[in-house]
């Protein structure tokens, strides 16, 4: 039986996928900050680490236009910083690029144009700085009308199933998790106590989103922790 380690793809692999040059590989994987994780499989990224990965393997193919969707989501502050850059620098090589985005700030600074969609329709089109200021105005026009929806009624309180008052709903003792030896949790303990509200937060790769598929049950070393869930 093998070791759940030694299936599935290697990040080179994936990035290789279509187009097989390992110089270009490695170079890309610097310029993103994950030439460390060429060896390690790709089912065991992180989110953000995902995405840089996908969008090297588009790069591979060294492309005369490049459509990207939300490129920046799952990104830590440096990873969008680095990618914006990157962006940047195929833009200045004549690349044509058209981004997809739902966020007003995450348009980079190199954008030259820009539409506006609304309900699946180009609205407007043209220079980035005559778009945004009516963009903005689109936005907060758009948002006024969120306040008359009619929200579904809350489930009875009967109804919902409720811990005992003092139980914690998490704990995780001396959590581990490792790949290849190398860990991403080490020793961790971590109790969520009732009516407490968590923020996670790290750059990609602290191992944000191997914590919560362990909380999850979607982590197969979760079952090699003490963990506990709702008391059991």
């Amino acid at each position: 039986m093998k070791d759940e380690d030694d299936t599935g793809l290697t990040v080179a692999q994936v990035i290789q996928m279509q187009v097989k040059d390992n110089d270009r590989c490695l170079l890309l994987a610097k310029q993103f900050g994950i030439d460390a994780l060429l060896s390690r499989r790709f089912k065991y990224l992180s989110t953000g680490e995902s995405r840089k990965v996908l969008l090297i393997q588009l790069l591979m193919n060294k492309p005369d236009l490049l459509i990207l969707d939300e490129p920046f989501d799952g990104l830590d502050i440096d990873s969008r910083r680095t990618l914006s850059e990157l962006l940047s620098s195929l833009h200045q090589q004549k690349l044509t690029i058209v981004l997809i985005l739902n966020r007003f700030n995450d348009i980079p600074d190199f954008v030259q144009n820009a539409g506006l969609l609304i309900d699946c329709k180009l609205v407007a089109q043209g220079k980035k700085s005559d778009i945004l200021s009516d963009s903005v105005i689109a936005q907060l026009s758009h948002s006024e009308t969120l306040e008359n929806l009619i929200l579904p009624a809350s489930d009875s309180v009967d109804a919902v199933p409720t811990l005992p008052p003092t139980l914690s709903p998490i704990i995780l003792k001396d959590g581990v998790v490792s790949y290849n030896d190398k860990p991403v949790l080490h020793h961790l303990t971590w109790e969520v106590k009732p009516q407490q509200h968590w923020q996670i937060l790290g750059p990609n790769g602290a191992g944000k989103s191997t914590l919560l598929s362990l909380i999850t049950g979607d982590h197969p070393q979760g079952y090699s922790n003490d963990l506990t869930l709702f008391g059991s």
